[in-house]
């Protein structure tokens, strides 16, 4: 394989901002019918949003981050939600008592019989605190988790540093019952920090697992808290032109093809994740506003502002 060098002069504006981004499930509309998946409870695979049906995804919008659900079966297939269940945004809380934290809604997973996981944008940032609120409905919880089957009631929530291929547990009842665990019944606020972590994207993951309407899950008020800070690179070597362009840009020197780019919005949310093919990026699709562009090829990563008319 090729090795590229590349000599760079890199300038670091002393710009960085404090990053508050997440979602308290303000955004997306309310539907109080169950969720019924159309898919095939025997296969794992992505859930859609139903009409008139409680959402299960959204995309991001306004100042809160977007989520994505998905179903993995028992190693022995059941129903999964093919039947109709209480899982996606409401507005009830749980016992009608317990009211969200943060807001009027919340997201809900019961009654899954299998596996219900949820993946919200990634997000850059340096140096996160992350926290989550969550309630579990105290009931008569089964097994340890420690098996993908019936009767294994199972919840995890974690961050993923894609940039690093690490996972950091907010929580994780996998090898107990929950009902020894002494979290149910009350909303609690999970939370972790990665420190000494420049420019990291990370992911908020939950995976849920139970096969009982009693038995249900409810979170709110996700936060990521952080510093992103900005670097721009100012040399002949390396340029990025037009800029500011509404189509396309190109990348210079022309040995760049086949980097990876990812394009990360004010917010830290990743809005695009491509290879450069001939030195061209096509950002007709992405909406007006200032980014920041990531290049990475090898162990070389570079990051520069781009604006986008």
């Amino acid at each position: 394989m090729k090795k590229v060098v590349f000599w760079v002069a890199i300038l670091i504006y002393a710009t960085p901002f404090t990053q508050n981004s997440g979602t308290s499930f303000e955004d997306p509309e309310i539907f109080t019918d169950p969720y019924t998946d159309t898919g095939d409870a025997s296969v794992a695979h992505d859930l859609v949003n139903n009409p008139n049906e409680a959402l299960v995804d959204h995309m991001a919008s306004g100042n809160e981050i977007g989520f994505n659900a998905r179903y993995v079966p028992y190693d022995t297939p059941g129903i999964g939600l093919t039947d109709g269940d209480d899982v996606g945004v409401i507005a009830d809380p749980p016992n009608n008592g317990d009211p969200f934290p943060h807001g009027d809604n919340g997201y809900m997973i019961s009654d899954v019989d299998g596996n219900f996981i949820v993946e919200f944008d990634p997000i850059l940032i340096s140096s996160p605190t992350i926290s989550i609120d969550f309630f579990i409905s105290e009931t008569g919880y089964e097994g340890d988790g420690t098996i993908n089957a019936s009767g294994s009631d199972r919840l995890r929530i974690y961050v993923k540093d894609v940039s690093n291929s690490i996972e950091y547990d907010l929580l994780d009842t996998t090898g107990n019952d929950i009902n020894n665990l002494g979290i149910e019944g009350a909303w609690i606020t999970a939370t972790t920090t990665i420190p000494n972590s420049p420019n990291i994207t990370i992911q908020l993951i939950i995976e849920a697992r139970n096969n009982s309407g009693a038995e249900a899950f409810y979170f709110d008020n996700l936060n990521f808290d952080g510093i992103l800070g900005i670097e721009s690179i100012n040399n002949t070597t390396f340029k990025v032109y037009p800029n500011p362009s509404r189509n396309k840009i190109h990348i210079s020197p022309p040995n760049l093809d086949g980097a990876s780019i990812v394009l990360y919005d004010i917010l830290g949310l990743e809005v695009l994740n491509t290879k450069l093919v001939d030195n061209t990026l096509d950002i007709s699709n992405v909406k007006s506003g200032l980014y920041l562009l990531k290049i990475s090829q090898g162990t070389t990563h570079s990051t520069q502002k781009i604006v986008v008319r």
